[in-house]
C-alpha cells in the first residue's frame, strides 16, 4: 500500500511540475499595440497555438522557439493573463499592460455618407475576400526584423482616435506615410502575397502573409507591381505611393496583423 501511495504522490509531482512549467512571467510592462516574444519549450516548436480561436505566429530566434503575440488593442490595464492553447499543450504569460494615451486626429472626406445598394454590396464583398485571404497560410517562420516599407512623412500613427467629418470612427490600426504620388513602396519582408485588389474604402490594395500568420497591408496605392501568389523578398519594389480608395492626399497606409488583430507596425522595426 505504501508503494502506491509513493508512486501516486510521485504522479501528482509530475503533473504540478508540467502545469507550472508552461506558466511564465514577464518583467516587463507593455502597451496595446505592442509586441511580446514568449519562449517556447524546444518541444513545442512544431504546435501551433491559438489565442481565442486566432492563430498565434510562431517565429524562430537563435534557433529557439518563441510566440510573436500582438497586444489587442482593447486589452485591459494591470496584471493579464494570456491563455495559449494547442492540441497538446497550454501556455499562460502574465505581463503588466500600461496605459498609453493617443492622440485625437479630425479628417474632412469627401465621399457621400450615402451608399446605394450596389456599393454596400461591393463593400460586403470586399470585407468577405479580405476574411478569407487572412485564413490563408503560409506556413514558414517570418523575418520579423521589418524594414520601414517607403520615405516620406509620418502622417498617422497606431492607436490614433479618429473623428471623420466630426464624428468618431475606428481607432487608426496602421502606420502612414506620406510622399509624392508614385514613390517606392518596398516589403518590409519576405512573404507571400495572399491578395490585391483596387477596394471602396482600401483603394489599390497588397496583403502579404510574411509567415505564420504575420500579415502586413498596404493601402491607398497608386500601382501594384506585383500578383496574387508571388514570394516576394524583402526590400523588393512591390508598388506606389497613391490616393485611392478613402483617401484624402497621396500616401501609404501600412498595418500589421498579429493573432488577427492590428498591431503597431513599428514594434516590428529594428
Amino acid at each position: 500500500m505504501d508503494g502506491k501511495i509513493k508512486i501516486f504522490s510521485k504522479t501528482i509531482l509530475v503533473i504540478v511540475f508540467f502545469v507550472f512549467s508552461n506558466i511564465s512571467y514577464s518583467n516587463q510592462s507593455y502597451s496595446p499595440g505592442d509586441v511580446i516574444l514568449i519562449p517556447l519549450d524546444s518541444s513545442y516548436h512544431t504546435e501551433n497555438f491559438y489565442y481565442k480561436k486566432n492563430l498565434v505566429t510562431t517565429v524562430m530566434k537563435d534557433n529557439s522557439p518563441y510566440l510573436l503575440f500582438g497586444i489587442p488593442y482593447g486589452t485591459r490595464h494591470g496584471d493579464i493573463t494570456f491563455h495559449f492553447s494547442s492540441n497538446n499543450y497550454t501556455k499562460k504569460y502574465t505581463t503588466e499592460i500600461v496605459a498609453k494615451k493617443y492622440p485625437i486626429q479630425d479628417i474632412k472626406i469627401n465621399k457621400s455618407s450615402k451608399k446605394n445598394k450596389d456599393l454596400i454590396d461591393r463593400i460586403i464583398n470586399e470585407r468577405k475576400e479580405i476574411i478569407n485571404a487572412k485564413k490563408s497560410l503560409y506556413n514558414t517562420y517570418p523575418d520579423f526584423n521589418f524594414i520601414i516599407p517607403a520615405e516620406g512623412t509620418v502622417t498617422g500613427i497606431y492607436g490614433t482616435q479618429r473623428y471623420y467629418n466630426g464624428k468618431k470612427g475606428n481607432f487608426h490600426n496602421g502606420h502612414d506615410i506620406a510622399a509624392k504620388t508614385g514613390t517606392p513602396v518596398y516589403a518590409p519582408s519576405s512573404g507571400k502575397v495572399l491578395l490585391t485588389g483596387d477596394y471602396y474604402y482600401n483603394g489599390k490594395f497588397i496583403m502579404i502573409n510574411h509567415g505564420n500568420n504575420l500579415i502586413s497591408m498596404f493601402l491607398h496605392l497608386n500601382d501594384i507591381h506585383i500578383k496574387k501568389g508571388n514570394i516576394i523578398k524583402k526590400g523588393e519594389i512591390i508598388g506606389t505611393i497613391g490616393s485611392t480608395g478613402l483617401s484624402t492626399g497621396p500616401h501609404l497606409h501600412w498595418s500589421v496583423l498579429l493573432n488577427n488583430t492590428y498591431i503597431n507596425p513599428l514594434s516590428l522595426v529594428n
